[in-house]
């Protein structure tokens, strides 16, 4: 029996809610302490109301019956002053009814109202009325001013009886006005709970956010060997699992791109390299002389390949460049648009095609990774004098502002279809236009691009070169304490 009992238990301790299950527990938690004060209120206020109401209800029957008596009184005085004068047994009868029909009033009001203050005032009044009755009607005295004592006492009583209501009234809104007051004093006595409450599981949340976003953070900085345990609620633990399984498939897609890497630029190299045999055995004239067009498109021929081995080192050091921060060095843009226009010279010649600089950057030597920009320029320059027509022009256009590096080139070409925008950035993807040209690339020269400028931490923008073409802005920080030397 304890066996199985042990298992429950840990399996209870090992129970974890979801987001759901946690959010409504701890609203019920919240809501409970302010369920209970409302609750309580509304109880309170329901039997308030009863009171309220029985209120009104008793003075209206009151101030009824009391009405009533003083029409009673003043039809009786007006009958007995007029008998007094016709004689009428009519009117004798009249009478009789109606000092019968007052004294059942004064009896009404001691039914309705047996508070002891309002008993001695209809006591008041019925030894009035006896009084009155006994000298007015047994001893058939005809004097009017028998009428004026009981008259003033009914005049004296009104006026009672309404300051009576208005204070039984005000009593009551009082009452009210402290309940109401003391809900309010409940409610802000309890904010500081539910927000406690509420807070707490915010809190709790936000701290597996965390988590989450820490190792997220690692798994970009390349830290494949991290183990991921993340604890909480069902769905957040769910999601650690899940990060582990792209952590896994992170690590193998990146050995992967390092052994494809490897064994690109080994094969590139081997061909380079009897390429560079052979351009050094030519340049030498040992399998004879040369004249000056063959030894200026030899010329050509060792620019390109010095180049071609510069890229294919780029490429076996771009992991290593694209994650380290010390590759940081003074540029003088001067030099570096002078290294571009040579390295383009024999293109421009053989297509009749030109770039053009507008620079307004200072004279001073700018601290960027001078690797990464030439790159990113040769790339976007070759790619737009590739696309672009004979006689074509490609404009660059470099400023400084704010802190940022801003290179934008621009060219008059076929432009990029929509289509094609969301992919031209992608590993060796290449659009339709591509295909149309004769000499294409390897399909890189964006990509290359735009994870140079992320290692910059810069911002890649296309936009469309009215009439046609392709305009490429960069917007690359520098660091103030780096930047302008």
């Amino acid at each position: 029996m304890l066996v199985p009992f042990g298992k429950k238990y840990s399996a209870i301790l090992a129970w974890r809610p979801n987001l759901i299950g946690q959010f409504l527990f701890s609203t019920l938690l919240s809501l409970l302490p302010l369920s209970l004060v409302v609750i309580v209120f509304l109880n309170a206020l329901n039997k308030q109301l009863a009171v309220t109401q029985q209120i009104v209800s008793d003075n209206y029957q009151v101030t009824k019956s009391f009405n009533n008596l003083k029409q009673e009184l003043n039809s009786l005085e007006r009958a007995t002053r007029q008998n007094w004068v016709l004689k009428s047994d009519s009117l004798d009868k009249l009478i009789i009814d109606k000092w019968r029909s007052s004294l059942g009033n004064i009896d009404e009001l001691m039914f309705i109202s047996p508070a002891s203050e309002y008993i001695n005032q209809w006591q008041q009044l019925s030894q009035a009325l006896q009084l009155a009755h006994e000298q007015l009607v047994i001893q058939q005295r005809q004097d009017a001013q028998l009428f004026i004592p009981m008259s003033e006492l009914i005049t004296s009583q009104a006026l009672w009886l309404k300051d009576q209501n208005e204070l039984q009234i005000t009593k009551n809104q009082l009452e009210l006005k402290a309940l109401q007051n003391s809900f309010i004093n409940w409610l802000i006595a309890l904010i500081p709970l539910t927000l406690l409450v509420g807070g707490g599981f915010l809190w709790r949340i936000s701290g597996r956010l965390k988590g989450l976003t820490s190792v997220i953070d690692k798994l970009g900085q390349g830290h494949w060997q991290q183990q991921i345990s993340v604890q909480g609620s069902a769905e957040l633990v769910e999601l650690g699992n899940k990060l582990q399984w792209v952590q896994e498939q992170l690590h193998i897609l990146e050995q992967q791109k390092d052994t494809f890497l490897r064994h690109v630029t080994h094969e590139l190299k081997t061909p380079l390299a009897s390429m560079v045999e052979g351009t050094d055995l030519l340049a030498d004239e040992i399998v004879g002389p040369m004249n000056t067009e063959q030894q200026a498109v030899l010329e050509l021929i060792t620019q390109s390949t010095v180049r071609l081995r510069a890229m294919i080192d780029s490429l076996l050091s771009y992991n290593a460049i694209r994650t380290s921060k010390e590759s940081i060095n003074e540029i003088d843009f001067k030099h570096l648009i002078n290294k571009i226009n040579s390295h383009f010279e024999h293109r421009l010649l053989a297509r009749n095609q030109t770039i053009s600089w507008q620079s307004s950057l200072p004279e001073q030597p700018i601290a960027v990774a001078a690797e990464l920009i030439e790159m990113m320029l040769i790339q976007l320059i070759s790619n737009g004098l590739k696309f672009s027509p004979t006689g074509s022009v490609v404009n660059i256009t470099l400023g400084l502002s704010q802190s940022n590096l801003t290179m934008v080139v621009s060219d008059t070409g076929c432009g990029i279809k929509d289509q094609d925008k969301t992919h031209i950035f992608s590993a060796f993807y290449q659009g339709k236009h591509a295909k149309d040209i004769s000499a294409q690339g390897s399909g890189l020269g964006l990509t290359i691009v735009k994870e140079s400028v992320e290692q910059l931490m810069g911002r890649l923008e296309l936009e469309s070169n009215e009439p046609h073409g392709c305009r490429f802005v960069i917007h690359i920080p520098i660091n103030e304490k780096q930047g302008v030397k």
